[in-house]
């Protein structure tokens, strides 16, 4: 692997690490600023909504359900070139009512040396109500 293809790959996964952070703690500034200005965040398989450019991120991270954390479990990258790649982050989300595994899928530009959101899709993999969990232990 070429230093800079692994470079990327660890400022990739630096991206993600920031991103979970700035969830977890609710600094959605922060978190907003990791997608490039125009970018989208297609949550459309979740929350029946599509997002584009900072306002709008902002906006429904804002008002969208509290999580108490966001675990990832693994991220893998495919860099194209010095300036796109790919990106799938899997993760472990808590609510107070459910778990769910998901799929953070990016399409990653990099600009002025940074990498950023281009495109966000969110996949549900599986979901644990606690509900359910503690009824049936």
């Amino acid at each position: 692997m070429e230093n800079s293809t692994l470079s990327a790959k660890l400022d990739i996964q630096e991206l993600a690490a920031r991103y979970c952070d700035g969830a977890d703690r609710q600094e959605w500034e922060k978190v907003v600023a990791l997608f490039e200005e125009d970018g989208e965040f297609d949550a459309s398989s979740v929350y029946g909504q599509t997002m584009h450019g900072h306002a709008e991120i902002l906006q429904f991270m804002r008002s969208a359900p509290a999580c108490l954390g966001h675990h990832p479990t693994g991220l893998f990258s495919t860099v194209e070139s010095e300036s796109a790649a790919r990106a799938r982050l899997k993760m472990l989300t808590l609510f107070k009512s459910s778990t769910f595994t998901v799929d953070y899928d990016w399409e990653l530009t990099r600009t002025n040396g940074q990498w950023r959101i281009k495109k966000q899709v969110i996949s549900v993999i599986s979901q644990q109500s606690h509900r359910a969990h503690r009824e049936s232990a």
